[in-house]
């Protein structure tokens, strides 16, 4: 078993840094993680013998569901307070990411929000950590290693966005480690996501 978890592990984490180094577009780089889900899942049950609840889904409850809202607020005011950080001390933001995310259409931005929020906190917090976590034993690796990798993914939104990153990531692994909710992270993520990309156009006008 720790052979095919340590196979699943390197594969999965190191497929989004494969995915960026192809000439993808946007929606075929969307399409590309979809279908890492999809490869994981099949992974969990026919080659780990086991079930998504190995990787931290739950029954889906109405208390998940405002304990996700309430920390994507949470995440969101970090989101605002980080930025003005990132202008004050001058640290460098990919603009152009930024605008070319904005200036899509509101189906293809909530496709981009939801595969976000889905695949991301499956790999980096729910499957990483569990899996890590069972290897070494120790929750600070099986936390920090995967939220190094989520930073490394985002690099190129440049360093500014990177100090978010930090912060958000790791309050939504604390969050994973302390409930062990896949549904709660995934809910959060979505929600700082939406109303982030809601106020990035005025953010970008301003």
């Amino acid at each position: 078993m720790q052979t095919k978890t340590l196979i699943g592990l390197i594969v999965f984490l190191g497929y989004p840094f494969l995915l960026m180094l192809l000439p993808l577009d946007l929606m075929l780089g969307e399409v590309g993680m979809w279908l890492l889900l999809l490869v994981m899942i099949l992974w969990i049950y026919l080659v780990e013998k086991r079930t998504i609840a190995s990787i931290g889904w739950k029954k889906l409850t109405v208390k998940t569901v405002f304990g996700g809202l309430g920390l994507g607020l949470v995440l969101f005011i970090l989101f605002g307070v980080s930025n003005v950080v990132i202008q004050a001390i001058g640290l460098e933001l990919n603009q152009e990411i930024a605008e070319m995310i904005s200036s899509k259409s509101i189906p293809v931005l909530f496709l981009l929000v939801l595969r976000a929020a889905v695949v991301e906190e499956v790999l980096y917090r729910a499957y990483a950590f569990e899996r890590i976590n069972e290897l070494t034993k120790s929750k600070w690796i099986a936390g920090l290693v995967p939220l190094i990798m989520f930073m490394l993914v985002h690099l190129s939104w440049g360093i500014g966005h990177l100090l978010f990153i930090f912060i958000g990531g790791g309050l939504l692994t604390l969050m994973y480690v302390s409930k062990r909710s896949l549904a709660l992270n995934i809910i959060a993520h979505f929600t700082v996501d939406v109303i982030a990309l809601a106020v990035l156009p005025m953010m970008l006008g301003s």
